[in-house]
């Protein structure tokens, strides 16, 4: 067997690999030699064609379903042409007019985020995600608290970009809703546009203090705002905004009902989902990131490609989105959607339009 890298190095190797991936891509069906060997622009014979798919086959680049069959590509060739080989292509006019269009803040962040997961969907014919920054990592702009029965305490906590999550604590003693509302004004008061977890590092000095040891409403403040503002770490506490599950149902890569089975068990847990989302665009870059078939970590998404990117409302408020479908997709346009969509709603969720 030849060296691999020395192999593809090779124009009329990577010509022959170029047009399988394209091929399939679009036909869904084993391509053959004799196809390729018609796209050739050195008129290449099918014979030679033949022999060079066998040698990129015998490399793990393709696979051939049955001996009568042509070629579909691996996880492996995919990656090849991700990197090496494929050219971005841009979003028509007509597809950024229309997300353009429906990406305006008219209402709240979490309508957004929703709305965007269906513009992701619509023009991508694939899944659709949206994964809210985790409300640890955004700038507080208000929070409340209302008493509940059992000394059990809803909490609303608004941040600065807009965005709402509820969460409830427990408190071993009685306070009242009038401590509850002077204790919510004093944190807005002090901590306001501060990311949840430096409030969070700043109570813990506050809990050092002489003043924080004698004073009942410096303890009531403490003990709320530490489980008001508790952090898993792992972006838990993030939301996940998902559409478009239905358009994988039409794809053949997930005719086996148990395969498709398994992808929306896997879906469903979104929790999960958004980790893996957050593992792949780790770091500072806007960068997108694109994970390919056994590359995802998690079970019953093997046969899919995950494209995300980081959005960025501003220097302390970061989330991500992508789109999931399946390895036979169209990568250059689904990038472009994505860097596009990301680039474009971090900036209306800063601006608000």
């Amino acid at each position: 067997m030849p060296d691999s890298t020395e192999y593809l190095s090779n124009e009329r190797v990577r010509e022959i690999l170029h047009w399988v991936i394209a091929t399939f891509v679009v036909t869904g069906r084993p391509v053959g030699s004799k196809r390729i060997a018609r796209h050739s622009m050195e008129q290449l014979s099918a014979a030679t064609v033949r022999n060079i798919m066998a040698d990129l086959e015998e490399m793990g680049y393709l696979h051939q379903p049955h001996a009568s069959a042509g070629r579909v590509p691996t996880d492996k060739a995919y990656r090849f042409y991700v990197d090496y080989l494929m050219k971005r292509r841009d979003l028509s006019h007509r597809e950024r007019n229309l997300i353009d269009r429906d990406l305006r803040l008219d209402d709240n962040a979490e309508h957004l985020m929703a709305r965007t997961s269906k513009i992701l969907s619509r023009v991508s014919k694939n899944v659709g995600i949206v994964v809210s920054p985790p409300i640890s990592r955004v700038a507080l702009e208000y929070i409340h608290f209302s008493k509940l029965t059992d000394n059990r305490i809803l909490v609303i906590l608004v941040s600065r970009s807009g965005i709402v999550q509820n969460r409830i604590i427990h408190c071993s003693e009685d306070i009242s809703q009038n401590e509850l509302d002077q204790a919510a004004r004093y944190i807005v008061a002090n901590f306001k546009d501060r990311t949840l977890i430096e409030i969070r590092n700043q109570i813990l000095k506050m809990i050092q203090s002489e003043r924080a040891l004698y004073d009942r409403f410096m303890q009531q403040v403490i003990t709320l705002s530490t489980q008001a503002f508790s952090d898993t770490g792992n972006g838990m506490d993030a939301e996940v905004y998902l559409d478009g599950a239905s358009n994988l149902i039409k794809t053949p890569e997930f005719s086996d009902i148990n395969k498709m089975k398994l992808l929306f068990e896997t879906i469903e847990q979104k929790n999960r989902l958004a980790a893996l989302i957050s593992r792949c665009i780790e770091g500072d870059t806007q960068e997108v990131k694109i994970t390919i078939g056994a590359e995802n970590a998690l079970p019953g998404i093997e046969d899919c490609t995950l494209i995300t990117s980081r959005y960025i409302v501003d220097e302390k408020t970061h989330g991500s989105l992508g789109i999931l479908g399946p390895t036979r997709m169209e990568y250059a346009r689904a990038i472009s959607l994505v860097d596009y969509v990301a680039r474009l709603f971090g900036r209306v969720l800063e601006t608000g339009n």
